[in-house]
């Protein structure tokens, strides 16, 4: 994404949380110096023309991948954003993991080993995570920026690691990009992570309305099969078993 399109919305969000813009560079900084490569072929190879079903962490998750799961939509390239991996990998391995490493870092690691790219984002509040786990990802990983992409990181646009797959599997040519575990509303999931209540449902609605900016701006094909939470504007609701 040009900087000069996602510029506004990141400083919305500097101004909503209170985000420290400086230590925002920093992790891009050691993010860069840390990662091992910055070829998206890998991924681009699992993204462009497929469709992508990206699991968000919300409360319906565990229903959400039986569903699917039933339904035979597991075939298609999987991406889990950061602690719903902890669930995903009980149904198979996700072809990508999109995380800040708030989760259960071990789980996202041991799918790691077992084939899964990484997408790690950097920002003012996890560098010290960033120093613990990515010199152990040597390979299939890319990272990811919410200010100025510099050196070996992008910045694909999204600010929560649900609505990042999102912008990521647009941005590398996703033909649909299916949402599930993605609740937005009032509940977190329990396999949410490390995190402060009253900052995340902030964050929910963060992710709500990039998610819709996405669908109307860039014309993504988003469809939501999340079975409960919020409705996304601009986003069609689909019953996976309706006639």
């Amino acid at each position: 994404m040009k900087w000069n399109e996602w510029k506004e919305k990141y400083e919305w969000i500097v101004d909503k949380l209170g985000l420290d813009r400086e230590r925002d560079r920093l992790a891009a900084k050691v993010l860069s110096d840390l990662i091992n490569g910055s070829d998206l072929s890998g991924l681009i190879n699992l993204i462009k023309g497929r469709e992508c079903i990206i699991f968000g962490a919300g409360p319906s998750l565990e229903n959400d991948l039986k569903r699917l799961k039933e339904a035979g939509w597991l075939d298609k390239t999987v991406i889990s954003a950061d602690g719903a991996t902890s669930c995903v990998k009980e149904y198979c391995v996700p072809d990508v993991i999109v995380t800040d490493l708030d989760g259960e870092t071990s789980d996202q690691l041991l799918a790691w080993r077992r084939g899964s790219w990484m997408v790690v984002h950097g920002h003012g509040d996890n560098i010290k995570e960033i120093k613990r786990v990515v010199p152990k990802v040597t390979d299939r990983i890319v990272g990811t920026t919410q200010v100025v992409a510099t050196g070996k990181i992008y910045n694909f646009g999204g600010f929560t690691d649900g609505d990042r797959a999102a912008f990521l599997a647009n941005e590398l040519g996703a033909s649909r990009i299916i949402l599930a575990g993605m609740d937005l509303g009032r509940k977190i999931g329990k396999y949410t992570g490390k995190t402060d209540k009253k900052i995340k449902l902030i964050k929910l609605e963060i992710s709500r309305k990039l998610l819709s900016w996405l669908a109307e701006e860039f014309e993504a094909n988003l469809v939501n099969v999340t079975l409960q939470g919020e409705h996304i504007p601009g986003i069609p609701q689909e019953d996976l078993f309706e006639d």
